[in-house]
């Protein structure tokens, strides 16, 4: 048999193959991304409840903000100056800067805008010089926003465009702006904030000067060269939303020493991404990509190159384990195993590493190898059946060989053949051949067919396969195709023998009562090694045993015509597993025909219980 392990590791190695640079942007790519989307945002519900985080305070445009008139009675709108200055979207940028102000003088440590100020103030260069003149003593705690904008011209061609703040604005000498990119899946789900390797490629020419995310400057930490996955929170977790309108009644201690986001979080404005949890604004999931960088919690994919290398020892580690040859069921099992194996290492190491791992491919590679092995060792063993049980449906109870059809496990090696120890017996008619001489031939094969249904009975019913009628002798074994043990096997075919001759007792009742000579039977059991297995045509093959214990048993059932008291003949290595059961009489050792040394001989009378 072909060794299946190059069948397996090509398989194994599929998703491998997929994941290579060549491949980028491909659909079975995209699938795989797709799948470990799947399972994270699975592995995120799977987490349980976390506190909230400390930092970022969101300080939210939202909904009620942008429509006051809805919220509060004009005398609530009195009693706060900001509030009168509230409206509909877009707000005065000098609004803008006086809620910054507000929260940098009640002590937050920075506040980072994320609303990209591009564009002149549509209220003129008054409101763009009224916004840096308010934050300029404020400078170097104030985050601004800038985005790269990817858009589609007439006729498919595409544009990148780096948004920075307006001419006006960085006039003011702000040293820090942040990219309010966030990177997806190709689902749609909002997932990583960029590394440099996206801002290399951001714009089409590495040499561009593309700000940090707006997140990495915020926080402070090192721009990494690989995205950081967000680590997506449930609403209940996520940072703290303060609605802007409530700025002023909140008390300064709120904002003492945080780091406060300003950003739009409206539904009705249409900026909602797609996470693990629904939709979420803009803000929302900045707010989500800056806790994670300050609790470095962030997750991160490993590098093509250790992505191959990964993938490429488990490969080698799926094809050894199912490559080797085993029966399919056990094949299933191992690739189930594999599966939760891969399932199970990938969601260590993204809870406990902050890694995540290609799940999918590393879940696909042991699915694959299981389908490609498994499949056709399956239609293989079918065939082997059904070769087993036309070679021994008539041979063996039927609840026996429904057992040994369950049991596949080395299927393929019974068939082909195999040394093991069974108990083997041989029954003769004794003298039959004088007692045939001048039968007809329909009453000649009338009383063999009754005195081998006689005998063949209580073998099957003691779980022994009957192997052969020869002419009118009977040859079977217990233990085969599947042993119960040495002792269990010569107890089975100890009380097959003696239920044998009470059979034959009661033939011969009906055959005196129908004025017919009685029978008189031979029948001697050994135990000792054979080789069992399917022998003849291709065409034409017999399930059978050959080998030495089985012409012992031969030449033990031939000295029975010298014992005709005791038609049971035992040999001692038979005696020795059941003494402690057997009532028998010693008949001394003999010499036989073909076997260098003599035998010990036992006449088998009764079991006892």
């Amino acid at each position: 048999m072909k060794s299946p392990v190059p069948v397996a590791a090509a398989l194994a190695l599929l998703p491998l193959l997929v994941l290579l640079p060549p491949l980028e942007g491909s659909g079975p790519q995209q699938a795989l991304e797709a799948s470990d989307t799947l399972l994270q945002g699975l592995l995120v519900r799977l987490r349980g409840r976390r506190s909230v985080p400390r930092d970022p305070l969101v300080l939210a445009i939202d909904d009620d903000s942008l429509a006051l008139d809805r919220v509060l009675t004009p005398q609530e709108r009195r009693r706060y100056p900001l509030r009168q200055r509230m409206g509909p979207w877009p707000w005065p940028r000098e609004l803008q800067a006086a809620l910054a102000e507000r929260l940098l003088r009640s002590g937050a440590r920075q506040v980072v805008f994320n609303v990209v100020q591009a564009q002149p103030s549509p209220r003129g260069p008054a409101d763009d010089q009224a916004f840096v003149g308010t934050l300029a003593p404020w400078r170097e705690r104030v985050v601004l926003a800038a985005a790269v904008l990817d858009t589609e011209e007439p006729g498919g061609l595409r544009t990148t465009t780096l948004l920075r703040p307006t001419a006006a604005i960085a006039a003011g000498g702000f040293p820090r702006v942040g990219l309010t990119n966030l990177l997806q899946s190709p689902q749609g789900v909002t997932e990583a904030i960029p590394g440099r390797r996206w801002l290399d490629q951001a714009l089409g020419d590495p040499g561009a000067a593309v700000p940090p995310p707006l997140a990495v400057v915020a926080s402070g930490r090192a721009l990494t060269q690989e995205p950081v996955l967000i680590d997506p929170r449930a609403a209940a977790e996520a940072p703290r939303q303060v609605p802007a309108w409530q700025l002023e009644a909140m008390p300064a201690a709120l904002w003492q020493g945080r780091t406060v986001l300003i950003g739009l979080t409206a539904a009705s404005l249409g900026d909602q991404l797609e996470t693990p949890f629904g939709p979420r604004s803009g803000t929302e999931l900045q707010a989500e990509g800056l806790a994670t960088l300050l609790e470095r919690s962030g997750r991160g994919r490993p590098s093509p190159g250790m992505t191959v290398l990964l993938l490429g020892l488990w490969a080698a580690a799926v094809a050894l384990t199912l490559g080797r040859n085993r029966p399919a069921a056990r094949l299933v099992l191992l690739g189930l195993g594999l599966i939760v194996l891969a399932l199970a290492a990938s969601a260590l190491a993204w809870l406990g590493l902050g890694l995540r791992l290609p799940a999918s491919a590393l879940v696909l590679a042991p699915l694959l190898a299981t389908v490609g092995v498994a499949a056709p060792r399956w239609r293989r063993e079918g065939r082997e059946r059904a070769v087993l049980q036309q070679a021994l449906s008539r041979r063996l109870a039927p609840a026996l060989l429904a057992d040994l059809l369950r049991q596949t496990d080395r299927m393929g090696d019974r068939l082909g053949g195999e040394r093991c120890r069974c108990v083997v017996l041989f029954a003769d008619l004794v003298g039959f051949t004088g007692l045939s001489h001048g039968m007809e031939a329909e009453a000649l094969f009338s009383l063999l067919n009754r005195w081998f249904a006689a005998v063949a009975r209580p073998v099957l019913e003691e779980g022994g396969l009957v192997d052969k009628f020869i002419g009118d002798a009977v040859m079977a074994e217990f233990g085969l195709p599947r042993s119960r043990g040495d002792r269990h096997e010569a107890l089975a075919a100890a009380r097959a023998a003696l239920r044998m001759q009470r059979a034959l007792e009661e033939l011969n009742r009906e055959l005196q009562a129908a004025g017919l000579a009685p029978l008189r039977m031979g029948i001697a059991l050994h135990v000792g090694e054979v080789m069992a297995g399917n022998l003849g045509l291709p065409e034409r093959l017999e399930y059978t045993a050959i080998g030495a214990a089985v012409n012992v048993t031969s030449r033990l059932e031939a000295l029975t015509r010298r014992f005709a008291d005791q038609p049971v003949l035992i040999s001692g290595d038979l005696l020795a597993l059941i003494a402690d059961r057997a009532d028998t009489v010693p008949l001394g050792r003999h010499e036989l025909r073909g076997w260098p040394e003599p035998l010990d001989v036992h006449g088998l009378r009764a079991l006892r219980p």
